[in-house]
């Protein structure tokens, strides 16, 4: 996996560099240096594979269900697992490009 290949997948989910390196064991230097001119490790590259084919998924479960409202959390705090909110935020926009879904902040889905 290229230095590009790496940054672009790790934005097209919201994740961040710190994120990953918190997640891979390593120093947030670790994960800017292989986006910026190194050679991503395989087993870490592979990671950041299954991290897309979970997303994509997730997306492709989410337009099945063609809800009228994807609720999503504000903030990390309110994720309801290890990834970061944006990661949920951006999987509900892919979801509702496709459904024309509402998306919500989990307070305002529960109104």
């Amino acid at each position: 996996m290229s230095p590009a290949e790496c940054k672009c997948l790790r934005e097209s989910m919201g994740l961040t560099t710190k994120w990953l390196a918190g997640r891979w064991g390593v120093a947030e230097y670790s994960v800017k240096r292989w986006e910026r001119d190194r050679r991503v490790p395989d087993d870490l590259a592979a990671d950041l594979t299954g991290l897309r084919n979970l997303f994509d998924r997730l997306v492709g479960e989410g337009v099945d269900e063609r809800a009228d409202a994807i609720p999503v959390p504000r903030v990390d705090a309110e994720s309801p697992d290890d990834k970061p909110a944006a990661w949920h935020r951006i999987i509900a926009q892919r979801i509702s490009e496709q459904t024309d879904g509402r998306i919500l902040y989990y307070a305002d889905a529960d109104q």
